[in-house]
Parts: C-alpha cells; structure tokens; sequence
C-alpha cells in the first residue's frame, strides 16, 4: 500500500521526458494550475540534464498560440547533471496556454517538451450519490451545445486504472462531471471569466457510509471511493486548493434507514477538512421519497441544520424543484440546481452582490400567540415569503380534478396533520391559521415520505419565496409560547429635541425593538435595540421640533416574541430662549386671571402674532399694521404651555413662551 502511494508521488514529481534532460516538475496537457490572490499561477519548469554539452535551456510560453515571452538559462557544457529552473506567470481567463521547452548546444536548438492547452482557474469537488453524478439528459444537452475548451476534469479512463491518471476536457472521460458540475462550470466561466476543473466523486445508489470509508495509512488509497477521489485530487496537485465541496446524498438512508446520519456525516465532515482544508461545503437537503421511512424527515432536517452545526458550510433546498421523478431529477431541474448553488458560490467565492434571497428560506423561530390559535414562523430577514394555498392535478383528457394539495395539510403538529385552517405570508413571516387552541410542542413541515393518487412523489405545492427558493422542509421544530407584550407605555417630552420614554419591560423577551414613526403612524422603523430589562429610553433624534413622533415597543428572545405594545405618540418641549436684552416683551407672563396678554416692543415694531399649543397647531392669530404694542385676550385657551411666534416688520420671527395657568 506504501509501495503504491510512493509510486504515485515520483509519478507526479518526478519524471523522464527525453534522453537529454529529466524533468522535476513540467506542466501536462490540459492541466489546470489554481489562481492565487492575484488572479494568476506561477507555472515552473525544472529539472536537470542527462548529458553534457548544452549551453542553454528556452522555455517558450504561448497564449492561444500567440508567443508572449521566453525565459532562458545558462548550463555548464561540461556539467551531465546541470540543474535547471525556469518559470512563467499565466492568468486566471478564457485562455489556452502553452510551452515549448528548448536546449541548445551553441546556436543549434532541440525542442524538448511541448505541453498544451493550460488554463489557470479555480477547483471544485463534488461528491454523493446519483443526484451528484445528475447524468439524465447528458448527450442531449451537452454533446453538441456545450464548450468545454476551457472546462477541465481529472480522472481515467472507463474500466481504467489510477496508473492511467490524466487531464481531461471537462465533458471527458464518459460524462464523469455531470451535467450539474458541467453547467456550474459554463456559469462561472460565463460570468467571471476563470476556467475549472470540477472533479466528481458521486457513486450512485451508495451510502455516507460506503462514500466515508478511508484507509487509514493512505487516505488517498483509489480501492475505496473517497480514496480514488482523493487520489485523483492529490495527482492533480489541487487537494488543498480546492475552493469547494458540493455533497449531494442521503437518499440511501432516507429510503433504507437513516440511523446515526449525524455521525456519519461528522466523520465525513472531519475528513473533507483534514484531506482538502477549509474548503466552503455546501449540502443538499434531499428531495421526499416515497420509502415509507418515518425518519426520513429528520434526516432531511440535519441537512437543513449543517450550517449552524460545522464551521463553513452552507444548506440548500431541493424540494420542490420542477422535473423530480421521486428519487432524481431531469437534466433541465439539475440545470435549475446549478444555477441555484452558482449563486451561493458567486457571493461567496466570487464576491457578486446578488445576495438578497438567493438561500433556501430557512426557519428560524416558532412560536403561538397569545390565544394560541396561530403560529408565527420567523424566516431570514431578507426573504419574501410566499404562501401558495393548493396545487391542483387535472385529468388532461376530461378537464375533471384528480386531486387538490392544500399546503396548509403539510404541517404537523405532534405529528398530527388536518389541524390548520390555513395560512398567509408577509415579509419575512408565515402565520398558520390553526383550527382550534392547540397545546402541541413541535412542529414539522412537509411529510416523513409521500404519494398519493396524483403522483408518486411529492410535486408541491411548497413555500418560497419571491424569487422562487423553495424553503427547507423541517422537522421537530419547538414552538415556543409567546412573550407577553410590552405595557405601559409612556412619553414626556423634556425640550425640543428629546423625548422620554418609559414602560414596563415583559418577562422572557431578550432583545427590546423599539420603532418610531414620524408625523403618521404608518411607516415605522426601528430606532434602537434594547436589552430585555431596560425600561427606559431617551429619544435624541429628533428632526423636527414640531413634528409628531409615535412610538411602539416589542420584545423578543431567540425562540419567541411578542405582539407590540401600546401605541403612543409625543410632541418636543418648544422652548424658546429668551434673550438676555429683549426687543420684545410678552407680560404678565405666565399669564394673570384675566387671561389678556400684552405685547410691548421698544426699538421694532411687529405685523404678526401667531400662537400655537404644543402639537402645532394654530389657536391664535393676529395681523395688522406695523404697531409696538398690542393686547391679545386669550380667555379660550386652557392651562398649559404655548409658543408665541412674532413677525417684525424688518423679517425677523421673534419666539416666546407662554405661560397659561
């Protein structure tokens, strides 16, 4: 076993190409060399001589056939073993690279080594079972149509062995990438420019257990198929580049017994990261089968949690794709999968800002009203849900109805179904309608396993969102009962950009939003994030001292949250400083029983006398002639504080407080 790993290091670093000269390290046709942090990968060709008399050794390097620079060295003629080191930068783009490795003896050249068809470019694996392999409708959509100059794959021939190791065109040997790995290849290239070389591992019909086993001297021994992926990765020289996994199984266990799934996929997990490092590792949560297997559902829900539960990995949803047969999909649904994992992998690999929405919709808290007599699912801040009520099946001959799914049958409670009236979507929330209270715990949705008199497999209807990404299924979900609301409510403005706010704080909520809308109390937004006991707040904001300000609370927890408090609304404290030398003076002030207030100017004169209470609003006015004195009665006004606003005949307004007591 050591002999043979031994072999296949000298095979890949040291090597014989001419009776001249022995080669240490010299690119091979149609090799992929990774691209660094800047964009490119420095391709070295060394070695050393087998025979005297050469003075020189050329390298040549070519760009689609276009010579763009040449690297010479000088050798001893006198030395048989004369070491060599020659090196070339090719970029990460849609080009095809070449060499040409020349010695010379004085002016007389012989040509060594012409390696062909390098690209420079990023590597991917993909692993599982036939969902991975995704051959369906291979040489329809790919035989023809499909351009795989700058694609790449590494493996060996069909009935072949590790020992026949070689680059391949991406669509080469049989169809080994797929139709999913080939379409993620032609969306990065399109999109980005870089080549790849996706490797595929996918064996179908086998279990994580079958796909995990590793031989514990040689982990990239090619009798096990983790090893002959590893092998194949390790010959390339890309194992530690790779720049993501993709694993796309567990229909083995969901049909057949999913028992200990969680382990087994740590074990897997744990040898991905030791073999190829921190690659990204992105999961497939399976579509429903029809194998009566009650366990199914919780498989399905691990996958759904790999995200939160190993560092640097991410979940995506397949149920509810168009063209599942019940265990595999057409070669245009794999197309639709690829498009929808190139977008994960172009934020996260390519830094594209096409980001909203782009997940599986994934839940992330349950929990009742206060009645319980309805459930509020929380999904990720960004997403748009949408809520489709039924998918209908019709006799095509006849027109007549075979059958009519209503999503709202699809939750379980305890694992009782039939118990929702039905649901709706807003935003980032779904909200199930249940028939009566309910008591239950946990909740599930999409079923264990399905078929009906319609179909075989279960085809919809399913939550998404607005652009179209079915949610995650889930199962054993808590709910959690609501936390009781915010009360008491209360505001007091303490000058004319502050408010005060205070209330009574609800047991069980974490996290406190509180939202305000300015003028109406329509538009809300969140204006500061509270820890759970505070029961106070200062509004310092404010951008306009005559504004109307409104304001709610609610509190939630990692599991919960509650309905909104009380709504309130307030007003700033208009004060305004008086000068220290008025022109104007507003006596008695605060004003005396007979309720007339008296305006006495010294060096302007005034044309206008406007008051207003505290929310604005107009309760006295007076216009005339441009006039020093004036008496204003202003018995119809209740107690309290209102602002007076002169206007002098030079332009100034002139802002006062009055008193009414």
């Amino acid at each position: 076993m050591k002999r043979l790993y031994l072999v296949v290091i000298l095979f890949l670093y040291y090597f014989s190409v001419s009776g001249q000269i022995i080669f240490q390290q010299l690119p091979r046709d149609l090799q992929l060399y990774p691209r660094d942090a800047t964009n490119q990968a420095v391709v070295t060709v060394s070695g050393k001589m087998n025979a005297k008399g050469y003075t020189k050794i050329g390298l040549q390097l070519f760009r689609e056939d276009s010579l763009i620079k040449v690297n010479t060295q000088s050798l001893d003629p006198k030395d048989s073993s004369a070491v060599f080191n020659l090196a070339s930068t090719i970029r990460a783009e849609r080009a095809d690279y070449s060499f040409k490795v020349f010695i010379y003896k004085g002016a007389d050249s012989t040509q060594v080594a012409n390696p062909k068809h390098i690209v420079c470019g990023d590597v991917y694996i993909i692993d599982g079972q036939s969902n991975a392999l995704a051959l369906s409708n291979f040489d329809e959509l790919y035989s023809f149509n499909f351009n795989d100059k700058y694609l790449r794959n590494v493996s060996y021939p069909y009935l072949g062995s590790p020992s026949q190791m070689s680059w391949y065109p991406a669509k080469q040997p049989f169809a080994s990438v797929g139709g999913f790995g080939l379409t993620l290849q032609r969306l990065i290239l399109e999109n980005y420019g870089i080549p790849t070389c996706f490797m595929n591992g996918g064996q179908g019909g086998t279990s994580i257990t079958a796909l995990t086993v590793r031989d514990p001297i040689n982990h990239a021994n090619p009798i096990t198929f983790y090893g002959d992926l590893l092998n194949r990765a390790r010959w390339a020289g890309v194992a530690k580049q790779v720049k993501a996994i993709i694993w796309k199984q567990g229909e083995e266990e969901a049909g057949s017994g999913p028992e200990n799934y969680g382990a087994k996929f740590t074990t897997l997990y744990n040898q991905f990261r030791e073999d190829y490092g921190n690659a990204r590792i992105y999961v497939g949560q399976i579509n429903i089968l029809a194998n009566v297997e009650e366990e199914a559902a919780a498989l399905r829900d691990f996958q759904r949690r790999t995200k939160y539960l190993f560092n640097n990995v991410e979940s995506v949803a397949t149920v509810g794709t168009p063209g599942y047969d019940g265990v595999h999909y057409t070669g245009k649904a794999h197309q639709q999968l690829a498009f929808e994992q190139f977008r994960l992998l172009a934020r996260d690999i390519y830094g594209s800002t096409d980001t909203l929405q782009i997940n599986s919709p994934d839940v992330k808290k349950s929990f009742y009203n206060l009645r319980k007599d309805s459930i509020t699912l929380v999904y990720d801040d960004q997403m748009q849900m949408v809520w489709k009520n039924d998918t209908t099946f019709y006799n095509f001959a006849t027109g007549a109805i075979i059958a009519r799914r209503e999503l709202k049958d699809y939750f379980y409670l305890d694992g009782k179904a039939s118990l929702l009236a039905g649901g709706s979507a807003s935003g980032n929330r779904v909200t199930l309608g249940l028939k009566q209270t309910s008591t239950a715990t946990k909740l599930r949705y999409l079923p264990a396993y399905f078929s009906d008199a319609a179909s075989p497999f279960y085809d919809g209807p399913t939550l998404r969102n607005t652009r179209g990404m079915r949610a995650f299924s889930f199962d054993n979900v808590s709910i959690a009962d609501a936390i009781p609301r915010v009360t008491n409510l209360a505001a007091k403005p303490i000058s004319e950009n502050q408010i005060q706010l205070n209330w009574t704080a609800s047991a069980g909520g974490q996290v406190q939003f509180l939202e305000r809308a300015d003028d109406t109390p329509t538009t809300f937004k969140q204006i500061a994030s509270l820890n759970g006991t505070v029961a106070t707040f200062t509004d310092t904001n404010l951008p306009n001292m005559f504004g109307t300000y409104y304001y709610r609370l609610r509190a939630t927890s990692a599991t919960s949250e509650s309905t909104y408090s009380n709504l309130i609304s307030a007003r700033p404290l208009v004060l305004g400083a008086e000068p220290t030398a008025p022109v104007v003076q507003l006596y008695p002030n605060p004003l005396a029983s007979d309720r007339t207030l008296h305006v006495e100017a010294d060096l302007v004169t005034f044309t206008e006398l406007t008051m207003r209470d505290l929310l604005g609003q107009t309760v006295k006015s007076w216009r005339g002639r441009a006039q020093k004195t004036l008496s204003v009665s202003l018995d119809n006004l209740a107690s309290g504080i209102y602002i007076a606003d002169l206007q002098t005949a030079d332009g100034q307004v002139l802002r006062r407080k009055v008193i009414i007591r």
